[in-house]
């Protein structure tokens, strides 16, 4: 008997291992991928995941009392918890959240999703929300003098001490429903909530905090869900706005955007803003990124000045810890970018037989530099170094180019592609032959200051070598020397050079004289041109 009732559940697991697993796996894969592609109306992937995973639970109590015909069931419903938990999972990026996970990697599903009117509903969603945002604000707009003359009672109702045990106003259920929170009395924080939503108060914090209480609780996605159902007859503004944080990353900006835009006067929109650009949320920033954030921190600062801050919270509290980290994140920008915020990129020339290098130095990673004459040649790129740069994990471009020798004055536009992949650019700097040459020589002969002077011998006689000087002689005016004295007290005389570039040395040029055989030292001054006198410069024999 026991070996006829081990054959029969030997067979039954070979049933379920032929017949039903697989139907189960290819069903609940086909319909893993439906719930994906309708992520955008819905998280269906979670819903299924529940209602499996109750199942699940409910079919092995039954199975385990003696229902072994269930079996195929509890098969069903595991294999479903396990691939739609799986999806779920998977779907917690935020763009898997938007669009869901085949859809993000995969173009042609996206396409598909906006062939079947999936993303139009959400486009249509949110322009419902702008409309909404606009006429609302000619609401808000009409009544501020009488939200103003109460507000200071409406704080003064949100500022006790202990839950009150009976809460009539709607500050006073958001007063409860902050103390549940920060006790852990999620249920109760829950309730005071939505009794504050029943109300149409035109005040930003209550939103963002159970926005905030909510993803805690449910999760991004989750959280839009649960707040848009909440709030979907509201009409107020804040509702509305609201809503917009809830978005996608790029959505999000590109609403968000368009509130700054439409509301000069709403300090907090500035403020989300400057967020989505800081270190903070980006973990790495570009420079076109902190630009970004600090012109959206001045913005809320110029905003919260003339009132478009506290009108809108009832908790002081989160204006000043919004303040602080305004102050905080712009004093951090400007001591350490400030300069090179504005102009991020410098140019510097050398002078060359052949013309002219150009050397470029830009303050951040980039993967691509291009350079043109202004109005007179197209953008080309430097090319490539050659080397990894460990900053981008990317082939260096090079940071040089060329300009040939009778090159005539013009203006060099310099862009640049940052880590985001955005163009930066066109930054420009005039280019003067004339000038450039000066300056050029004269950091060279600056940087090499110890080489000015040589002694030398020639058929026993000392000799005095000023041929550094004669080839860099373009940024010079005059040459003082002196033998056996601290200051200089003779002139050397030399063929001026006016020309660009470096300056030749032929038969015509000295490049040496003759010193006493006592000669124990030589000191040297040197004067640029434009007036300007360099250090004495001693140099033993």
């Amino acid at each position: 008997m026991r070996y006829l009732k081990a054959l029969t559940n030997h067979q039954t697991f070979e049933s379920l291992r032929n017949t039903t697993l697989v139907v189960t796996g290819w069903l609940c894969t086909l319909g893993g991928l439906v719930a994906d592609v309708l992520q955008p109306i819905a998280p269906f992937a979670f819903y299924v995941f529940v209602c499996a995973a109750v199942a699940l639970v409910l079919l092995c109590i039954l199975y385990f009392r003696g229902k072994r015909d269930l079996l195929g069931a509890v098969a069903f419903a595991g294999l479903a918890t396990i691939i739609f938990g799986l999806l779920s999972l998977l779907q917690s990026g935020d763009e898997a959240q938007e669009r869901g996970i085949v859809a993000a990697a995969v173009p042609a599903v996206a396409s598909l999703q906006q062939s079947l009117g999936i993303i139009d509903e959400k486009l249509d969603a949110i322009k419902e929300d702008t409309v909404a945002l606009r006429q609302s604000s000619e609401r808000l707009e009409a009544n501020s003098a009488s939200i103003m003359r109460s507000l200071e009672e409406i704080r003064e109702g949100f500022n006790r001490d202990g839950i009150i045990a009976q809460p009539e106003s709607p500050e006073e259920h958001y007063h409860n429903a902050r103390l549940h929170e920060l006790e852990g009395d999620y249920s109760a924080a829950r309730r005071s909530y939505l009794e504050y939503f029943s109300s149409e108060l035109p005040l930003l914090d209550p939103h963002l905090r159970f926005i905030a209480f909510l993803k805690v609780q449910e999760g991004t996605a989750g959280a839009r869900e649960t707040y848009n159902t909440v709030t979907a007859r509201s009409e107020g503004d804040m509702p509305a706005y609201a809503r917009l944080l809830l978005l996608g990353r790029d959505a999000r900006i590109n609403a968000l955007q368009s509130y700054f835009q439409e509301h000069p006067e709403f300090a907090p929109v500035a403020y989300h803003l400057s967020l989505e650009y800081s270190e903070r949320r980006l973990g790495s920033q570009t420079l076109s990124d902190k630009r970004q954030e600090l012109a959206y921190l001045n913005a809320f600062e110029e905003r919260d000045a003339k009132g478009g801050l506290l009108r809108y919270l009832i908790d002081q509290e989160l204006a000043g810890q919004w303040r602080e980290d305004v102050s905080t994140r712009k004093i951090a920008l400007q001591a350490h970018d400030g300069a090179i915020l504005e102009n991020p990129v410098s140019l510097s020339w050398m002078p060359n037989n052949a013309g002219w290098n150009a050397n470029i130095t830009i303050a951040e990673p980039v993967t691509d530099i291009r350079w043109n004459i202004k109005g007179k040649t197209q953008a080309i790129s430097t090319g490539m170094s050659g080397y990894t740069d460990p900053a981008t994990g990317k082939p260096a471009p090079r940071t040089f180019f060329s300009l040939p020798a009778k090159q005539k004055d013009a203006t060099i536009q310099i862009r640049y592609t940052d880590l985001s992949g955005a163009e930066q650019g066109p930054f420009e700097f005039a280019f003067a032959g004339k000038k450039e040459s000066v300056d050029a020589n004269r950091r060279l002969l600056e940087a090499t200051s110890s080489s000015w002077l040589s002694f030398q011998e020639y058929d026993r006689k000392p000799l005095l070598y000023f041929s550094m000087l004669m080839t860099y002689r373009g940024a010079l005016s005059k040459i003082e020397y002196g033998l056996n004295t601290a200051t200089p007290n003779k002139v050397f005389r030399f063929p001026a050079w006016k020309k660009g570039g470096l300056a030749p040395i032929d038969a015509k040029t000295p490049t040496f004289i003759k010193v006493p055989s006592n000669t124990r030292y030589a000191t040297v001054r040197l004067t640029y041109k434009g007036g300007d006198k360099s250090p004495i410069m001693r140099f033993d024999r």
